[in-house]
């Protein structure tokens, strides 16, 4: 219970606490929604009147009634109305044992990559029929089967679960029941086991997808999955500037700025651009998942998204709901939630959130420095009039291109932004070669990409836009994709403010 009294509280740092779980599941069933901010602030009445000593019907259990500082402290926040705030920054301890603890792939030892070597070969090796061979498992990435979950709210629970359905398949290999699927740290280029059988390539035992009209986006029976040597991707992902996005991103509090379409998300940034930095079969989901350095690519980021988690208080179903400030919550329920359709695994999105009952934990690589996630200053591009904002010193700017139509572009590409023709930022997009052929990438065919920029980077100078593709066969066509043909999509640019609260 709070001791004193807080005089201005915020939802990130302080009331978003006051609830426990076993309340926000309550109170959830009964028609009140408690676990996302703009649901408390619609909702805010009924919880002072249930919450309100001495007579509290709410929480239910003496000793877990709301002490009259705490319900001061809520009523503060109501009065100084409802101030979001910003996360409180949190260091990262290391992590709490759990049932599954998967590694950074640079620490196995010669035994441990010995077994997990005995896995992979062990799904490659069965009958491309059996659900849990590596062409099933595979396959339900992309082609042939096609159930994409990309830039959406669903791609982080989806991929979690894929690659949990991923390491069980390696646990039921004889002798390899406690296997574990380590990550590659994207920061530091692929170990080197990664190159050696059988995790240097894949060969497709029968047809995924053939394309009568461009033999260089079809994938044959026989097709070999290749990437770009160690250095080369090491150099790609500093290119990218993928660390800088990765450490943004982990400060970041909303899950909609952590996850999703902007310039800060970390599925929109560093993970569409480690997918081009990877290449080339990488670079396209067509067969991505084929290439096995993908399961210790994809591990990564659910060990970045778990990790956030931690850090922002949100290991649980409940708490997780907390940082979608939206309230747009529909992702966690009702039948799109549903994962790997097809697969017979229809484990639910919402059960993916809660770290503990998962019992997946994630080791820390033995040169980890000490890491503080850092709150990240909230930038607006408008806000009401009545909330005290400024702008910063060294102001940022908020450049859109706004209106891509990506369905005809032919797989993934950058967008480069250019001041004066000199390019300032550069954002990819991972996509497959035939995303007309998918339907989540149909519902969100028209996109915006946004970048943020200094202001004496753009301030008096033109700015122009070009998409360059990057996925296969790029170079038979050229690298150019012309904007016309891609909806003749706007620029937009606006001088972001700070909250001053």
């Amino acid at each position: 219970m709070a001791d004193t009294v807080i005089a201005n509280p915020t939802y990130i740092e302080h009331v978003r606490h006051f609830f426990e779980d076993v309340d926000l599941e309550h109170m959830f069933k009964r028609g009140y929604d408690l676990t996302t901010y703009p649901t408390l602030k619609a909702n805010e009445q009924a919880v002072i009147d249930q919450t309100r000593p001495p007579n509290a019907a709410m929480p239910p259990e003496p000793e877990r009634k709301w002490s009259q500082e705490r319900f001061q402290s809520f009523q503060n926040w109501v009065n100084n109305g409802f101030p979001l705030g910003t996360v409180t920054p949190l260091p990262v301890q290391p992590p709490t044992p759990a049932e599954r603890m998967r590694k950074d792939a640079r620490d196995l030892s010669d035994e441990e990559q010995q077994t997990l070597a005995r896995a992979f070969q062990g799904l490659m090796d069965r009958d491309p029929d059996d659900p849990t061979s590596y062409f099933a498992i595979a396959g339900q990435h992309w082609f042939p089967n096609i159930h994409c979950h990309h830039h959406d709210d669903r791609y982080h629970p989806w991929h979690r679960a894929y690659i949990r359905t991923f390491e069980d398949a390696l646990r039921s290999v004889p002798g390899c029941a406690d296997v574990t699927l380590p990550y590659w740290d994207i920061t530091n280029a692929p170990p080197d086991f990664l190159y050696s059988a059988p995790f240097d390539s894949y060969t497709l035992p029968r047809d995924i997808h053939i394309d009568e009209d461009d033999p260089n986006r079809s994938y044959p029976a026989g097709y070999r999955t290749s990437r770009f040597a160690a250095k080369v991707i090491k150099d790609n992902v500093a290119f990218r500037q993928i660390p800088e996005g990765i450490t943004v991103a982990l400060a970041l509090f909303s899950w909609g700025d952590f996850a999703l379409a902007n310039a800060t998300g970390i599925e929109w940034h560093p993970h569409d651009g480690g997918h081009v930095a990877t290449g080339k079969t990488m670079s396209v989901p067509d067969a991505a998942s084929f290439d096995p350095i993908f399961w210790f690519f994809h591990a990564n980021w659910d060990r970045l998204w778990w990790q956030w988690q931690l850090a922002m208080q949100a290991a649980t179903r409940w708490s997780f709901r907390s940082t979608v400030t939206s309230g747009l919550t529909g992702f966690l329920s009702g039948p799109d939630n549903n994962v790997l359709e097809g697969t017979g695994d229809y484990k639910r999105a919402e059960l993916q959130l809660d770290l503990a009952a998962s019992g997946v934990g994630y080791a820390l690589p033995h040169d980890a420095a000490p890491v503080v996630m850092g709150a990240a200053p909230a930038m607006f591009g408008s806000a009401v009039a009545s909330r005290r904002m400024k702008v910063g010193t060294g102001p940022v700017v908020s450049v859109r291109v706004k209106g891509i139509n990506r369905l005809p572009i032919p797989g993934s590409f950058d967008l480069v932004l250019k001041a004066d023709g000199e390019p300032i930022g550069r954002r990819p997009f991972f996509q497959s070669t035939k995303p007309l052929e998918c339907g989540t990438c149909r519902e969100r065919g028209v996109i915006d990409l946004d970048f943020r920029v200094d202001a004496d980077a753009v301030v008096g100078r033109d700015l122009t836009a070009e998409i360059e593709l990057l996925a296969p066969g790029a170079e038979r066509i050229g690298r150019r994709f012309p904007l016309r043909g891609a909806g003749d999509p706007t620029i937009n640019a606006r001088l972001l403010l700070q909250d001053s609260e």
